[in-house]
């Protein structure tokens, strides 16, 4: 079929330790991309999405970035005046949307060749429109595990297609080859990355952020980062609050602090139910709820201690930036957890997914041990920045971009 690679391709070599400067010239002028991310959140999936596009815009490339008009994205993005922003008033159908086909076949018959979504609920209403045209690249990330079997004969099809699916971590390249009709060769590993230029401890002002939320140099600041939402574990942080603070001792040396918001359009009343849930434990003193903020390494940098107890986490940008910020962790297993901590839970304390008092007793062991807590903080800092640096990514992203238009002749 016209859509498929040629054999002859396959068996061309990828580029390897080309670096960025060499990528970027052997791209200039062959990349002609289109970025997708049509999301009303703005959770790790987007702000990843987002900081690419820039990183991508700073190194000259040129592409158009679609995404959803008046998004939390699209918001961040317009700021960016060499980021090409194709905003759509609408959400397409997961499957066969034509008007969005009407956008993907205006933006072939202007020669871009490379297509990348950040969700791969678009590829049913990607797939169809760009099947016969052998001269377009196809890829798509996966941030979260799947628990849906999708070998059967409509997915085989839609994957078919596919150039690449990029995933984060060892565990989401398994997860995705069990349920995914997808072979090896298209399951493309790029780790996160953090600019630790903003992410370093002896340059953030972390003393600040605690003043501005009225802490005592002597109290210890607990912490949770990420939208408002029950899969992000806020109601378990609460409880297990509630249950340290019925130790006398830790009233006055406590401060739990809530990073985030509701995605924007979302009348769930979730926020508040957590501000009840906190009114009716009555620990309203020992709790901030500091809403929406963009300064990420002050806000690591002044916890003490990052929980996320989420229900899953494929792998969790927030534990990366707490990390790189010699702030330790603690984590729900399940999904990558395991590779974020270590495999002796040196650089954090893994926990079991909504519970309570399992995530209180590992906030206690780190209470009860401060030295240790601190040596958990170093390492954590030493491990990210060996593992997820932004420039990294960057290469390998290019790498990627550039064997993936030459399998394709292009």
């Amino acid at each position: 079929m016209a859509a498929l690679i040629n054999k002859k391709s396959l068996k061309r070599k990828r580029p390897q330790g080309f670096d960025i400067e060499s990528l970027k010239k052997a791209l200039s002028d062959r990349f002609k991309g289109v970025l997708i991310c049509l999301s009303y959140s703005w959770g790790g999936l987007e702000q990843v999405a987002a900081q690419d596009a820039v990183d991508l815009a700073e190194l000259g490339l040129k592409f158009k970035f679609i995404c959803l008009k008046d998004s939390p994205i699209y918001e961040r993005l317009k700021e960016h005046t060499s980021i090409e922003l194709y905003p759509l008033d609408f959400r397409p159908k997961n499957y066969f949307d034509f008007k969005f086909k009407k956008v993907l076949t205006g933006l072939a018959e202007e020669g871009f060749n490379l297509v990348h979504t950040v969700q791969t609920t678009l590829l049913g209403s990607i797939v169809p429109w760009l099947w016969s045209n052998p001269k377009i690249v196809l890829l798509a990330s996966r941030h979260i595990m799947s628990n849906h079997y999708k070998k059967n004969p409509l997915h085989r099809t839609i994957y078919r297609r596919l150039d690449g699916l990029i995933i984060m971590s060892n565990a989401l390249k398994e997860n995705v080859l069990e349920t995914h009709p997808l072979k090896e060769r298209q399951v493309e590993l790029i780790r996160l990355g953090l600019d630790f230029n903003k992410f370093d401890p002896k340059k953030v002002d972390s003393k600040s952020q605690r003043q501005a939320w009225g802490i005592e140099p002597k109290q210890i600041v607990i912490g949770i980062v990420g939208r408002i939402d029950p899969a992000k574990g806020q109601a378990t942080f609460i409880k297990a609050a509630a249950g340290l603070l019925k130790d006398d001792a830790l009233v006055k040396k406590l401060k739990f602090v809530i990073v985030g918001e509701e995605t924007r359009g979302s009348d769930t009343g979730y926020m508040d139910e957590l501000k009840t849930m906190v009114q009716q434990f009555r620990i309203e003193e020992n709790f901030i709820f500091s809403g929406h903020q963009d300064n990420i390494p002050e806000i690591m940098g002044a916890f003490d201690i990052c929980a996320m107890p989420s229900k899953q986490e494929a792998f969790g940008l927030v534990a990366i930036e707490a990390m790189a910020m010699q702030c330790p962790i603690v984590i729900s297993k399940g999904g990558s957890s395991h590779e974020i901590v270590g495999e002796n839970e040196e650089f954090g304390y893994l926990v079991h997914p909504e519970d309570a008092f399992d995530l209180q007793r590992q906030l206690f062991n780190l209470l009860e041990n401060p030295t240790k807590t601190i040596e958990m903080g170093k390492k954590a800092m030493v491990y990210v920045r060996d593992h997820y640096d932004k420039e990294v990514r960057i290469q390998k992203t290019l790498e990627y971009y550039e064997w993936c238009l030459r399998r394709r002749g292009l």
